[in-house]
């Protein structure tokens, strides 16, 4: 992912993302920062509800489109910090 907040590895997450194809934003209650660089950093989802694991694959596998394809998909997030 990528964000202009400065994010911290540890840091504490909620995720809300909305997306073209979604009928609701994806939300993962909680998740943390694994690595962070630059503006880029990798999170892990530690909580969220039934059924929105298969919704981010379904979108993230949507955004695979063949090599000389020059679509693109995308999709907004908004951060939240989460109390530990």
């Amino acid at each position: 992912m990528q964000s202009n907040i400065a994010l911290t590895p540890g840091s504490y997450l909620a995720l809300h993302v909305e997306a073209p194809e979604t009928e609701s934003p994806l939300a993962v209650e909680v998740s943390i920062v694994r690595w962070h660089k630059d503006n880029q950093f990798g999170i892990e989802f530690l909580r969220y509800a039934q059924g929105v694991r298969e919704r981010f694959t379904d979108l993230v596998e949507g955004c695979k489109a063949p090599a000389i394809s020059k679509q693109s998909i995308e999709a907004e997030s908004v951060l939240s910090t989460v109390a530990a």
